[in-house]
């Protein structure tokens, strides 16, 4: 942490020296005999080096003449002589005042539009109907009326139930909640059965309408009735009951899945080489500056990271950086052992639960049997899970 002294040294400006001759000692104790502030004192090969205050500078050499003595200038820094070099030169004024308006003119522009909430309504026709109101990239904050323009979105699009916009530093953030219109279809729709979609064993049953048809740790088929939509009759009603009703529910059984393939001993690998290339290109507001590249390998991967140019989180500016790496591969053979081809398989037989399983499923075992010969593996996983195995089907679809 920089302390107040050392700030203020560096205000007034301070002059960086080396001092040598027979009468240095000498020299430097009458220095600080006459009030002279001398600070960070080296020696090195019988001469000192020595930070001392510009209006000193003269004197020292002065007292330097005197006790024969030589005095050589190192290094002028200081607050005060970047000022005074600055107004020497009249072209650092006019770059700092332009970079300064250049950047009130970029805060004051709206450079991010987000929109959230949207998902029957296409984000294309939001955008469209905010830049023909006077939203757009580019246009200015000051003439935006957040308020006027929610109630304007939710008046075009009747399926928009709430909608707020606010504004953050050069970010306009627009989030909305559609409504669900019921239709007639919906209102006067055909009673409907909730029916297995697996072969299974049941976990557990909960009956909002409807009548169950099993209960847990039943043993059902793919096609099997879980929840019924005639309703039962309890035995006091004056009139019998044949209503029926839209079934509904939540059924979980557990399913077992078996998971197979084979892994040969024996693959072709990509390894990377040393060889990288690094291309950039600039985007402002939506013109994009690039270099037409074309990369000298054969076989190369290409990775692109994207930066975007930002004061603070909510102060996007509309440059972005684009960084395109070139990294070249080649093909190399190499054959497994039974070790590393079980490790192997275990990663895919993972990467198979995370990508096929829905996240509502639970995981309840993987029991994965290995068989092997002289040039492959052959991988046999039974996965059990709990899920939900209900699905509805209308009564008239359903064959007796």
């Amino acid at each position: 942490m920089i302390s107040i002294s050392k700030l203020w040294n560096f205000c007034k400006g301070y002059v960086i020296i080396s001092l040598y001759g027979f009468n240095a000692d000498k020299l430097l104790d009458k220095a600080t005999k006459n009030n002279i502030k001398i600070y960070d004192i080296r020696r090195e090969s019988g001469k000192y080096t020595l930070r001392i205050e510009p209006k000193d500078f003269f004197y020292l050499r002065r007292l330097a003449k005197k006790n024969k003595c030589k005095v050589h200038i190192l290094k002028k820094d200081g607050l005060f002589r970047l000022v005074r070099t600055a107004l020497k030169n009249i072209f650092y004024p006019i770059g700092i005042a332009a970079a300064l308006l250049f950047l009130f003119f970029m805060t004051q522009r709206i450079w991010l539009i987000d929109i959230e909430g949207n998902t029957t309504i296409d984000t294309y026709s939001i955008l469209e109907y905010c830049s023909d109101n006077g939203l757009c990239i580019g246009c200015s904050k000051n003439k935006l009326n957040c308020r006027q323009l929610a109630d304007d979105l939710k008046i075009n699009f009747k399926n928009i139930s709430w909608v707020n916009v606010s504004l953050k530093g050069s970010r306009i953030h627009i989030k909305m909640s559609e409504g669900k219109e019921k239709s007639v279809n919906t209102l006067d729709a055909a009673p409907c059965d909730i029916v297995s979609s697996q072969d299974c064993q049941i976990a557990s049953i909960i009956t909002t309408k409807g009548t169950p048809q099993v209960k847990a740790k039943d043993v059902v088929l793919s096609g099997d009735v879980l929840i019924a939509s005639q309703l039962v009759q309890s035995g006091t009603e004056e009139n019998p009951i044949t209503d029926k009703v839209s079934a509904a529910g939540t059924v979980r059984g557990y399913v077992t899945r078996t998971y197979s393939f084979t892994l040969p001993y024996n693959k072709t690998v990509k390894e990377y080489t040393k060889n990288k290339t690094k291309i950039y290109s600039l985007k402002f507001i939506n013109k994009l500056f690039s270099i037409n590249y074309k990369p000298k390998y054969d076989k190369y991967d290409k990775i692109t990271t994207i930066t975007q140019l930002r004061l603070g989180e909510n102060c996007p500016l509309p440059v972005v950086i684009y960084k395109d790496i070139y990294s070249e591969y080649e093909y190399k053979n190499i054959k497994l052992t039974e070790k590393e081809a079980k490790k192997e398989a275990d990663a895919k037989i993972t990467e198979h639960i995370i990508t096929s399983y829905s996240t509502d499923s639970n995981i309840i075992s993987v029991n994965t049997k290995y068989r092997s010969d002289k040039s492959k593996l052959m991988v046999s996983s039974e996965i059990v899970s709990e899920e939900n195995v209900g699905r509805e089907v209308p009564v008239r679809e359903e064959m007796h």
